[in-house]
């Protein structure tokens, strides 16, 4: 304002001092005082602009030194917590461009050294992830955590019955772990087809392992004894048969086979006990019966021969010779009008030989004599 005062105060004067001035009319110095006075706003107008221009371009530079200084806190929006944890923070990289701003200003315009903000900043430059890959960067900005909404428990379902992701079954290759059965199965198939080489031996050894695996195959077994019997090996035979007997009682050609080695060696005591221990139903084992029935008459068991005989005869009421056994036993036992009855009946068939009915006419006559 000094410099106006003093330009107004040059004016004044050269108005007074010059006679061109001086000699003007008042009107016309009035209009001379009223465009110095409008220069004169104009100039202090360029003044006052230029200060401000000024001002401007100090008050961002200041700002950006402020930014640079105070760590700026970046808050992710609730409604995305995934992807505000999933993308980097790019404060860093705005830090960093405006740091270089006020760097370039501050040497160009002032020229003086960085003040200690600039080379913290430069420091975690050379630590920004643009320039390596391998260190993670220091952000001195603070992430406030998003607490994650808890979903229902029927959206939760929803979302994990649509699951298109299924688990894919492990694929285990296990070798297959046979039963006794069916290995006993394999054993006889070797066993036949060893028979069919005419490889007997073998095929018995097959069969012996098949048992060994499976103990209830009745007629292997039963194959197996005749085999050995006819080839002489009776006591491996017996050992087949008994063990047989043991496994399955119910079978009856066990001992039936058993009794009939015993008498073969001449033991018929040994060979009537082994069909006294188990005696089967008479249906379907007439042969059994047959000889369980006559080892009991010979060794005087009448009683036990006579129920035998009458066993046989309710399959097969024809046969003359049961019919004739039958009259002998109840005539051992004193049953004489039974046994003559029977006698009698025994007579009507005819597959009685001539010397079987001779016999019992003599015992016709003999018991009505008496």
């Amino acid at each position: 304002m000094s410099i106006i005062n003093k330009m107004h105060q040059d004016f004044e004067k050269n108005r007074h001092d010059s006679p061109v001035i001086s000699g003007l009319p008042a009107k016309k110095t009035a209009q001379k005082s009223l465009l110095f006075i409008l220069i004169v706003l104009l100039f202090g107008s360029a003044l006052g602009l230029s200060y401000l221009i000024f001002i401007q371009e100090k008050v961002p530079e200041q700002r950006l030194v402020q930014a640079a200084e105070i760590p700026v806190p970046t808050v992710p929006l609730a409604a995305e917590p995934k992807v505000a944890a999933e993308q980097p923070l790019k404060t860093p990289v705005v830090i960093e461009a405006k740091q270089t701003i006020i760097k370039e200003l501050a040497a160009q315009r002032e020229k003086v050294p960085a003040p200690a903000s600039f080379q913290a900043a430069e420091k975690n430059k050379s630590d920004s992830p643009l320039k390596t890959k391998a260190k993670a960067p220091e952000m001195t900005a603070k992430t406030v955590p998003v607490k994650e909404k808890k979903k229902p428990a029927a959206e939760k379902a929803l979302l994990k019955k649509a699951d298109p992701v299924k688990k894919i079954p492990h694929l285990e290759i296990k070798k297959a772990q046979l039963t006794n059965p069916q290995l006993a199965q394999i054993h006889l198939k070797e066993a036949e087809k060893a028979k069919l080489r005419g490889e007997l031996d073998a095929a018995a050894d097959k069969r012996l392992q098949a048992l060994s695996l499976q103990p209830d195959l009745n007629e292997v077994r039963k194959s197996a004894a005749l085999y050995y019997y006819g080839q002489g090996e009776n006591n491996k035979a017996v050992r087949l048969l008994k063990k047989g007997a043991q496994v399955s009682p119910d079978y009856p050609d066990f001992n039936l086979m058993l009794s009939r080695i015993a008498l073969k060696s001449g033991d018929e005591r040994k060979a009537y006990l082994y069909l006294h221990q188990h005696p089967p139903k008479i249906e379907g084992n007439l042969d059994y019966y047959v000889s369980y029935a006559i080892l009991a008459q010979k060794f005087k068991k009448f009683e036990q021969s006579e129920s035998l005989f009458k066993s046989l005869l309710s399959q097969r009421p024809d046969n003359g010779r049961w019919r004739m056994s039958l009259a002998i036993a109840q005539d051992k036992q004193g049953k004489t009008e039974l046994a003559v009855s029977s006698y009698k009946s025994a007579l009507l068939q005819t597959d009685l030989s001539s010397k079987a009915k001779a016999y019992i006419d003599q015992r016709l006559t003999y018991l009505a004599e008496k």
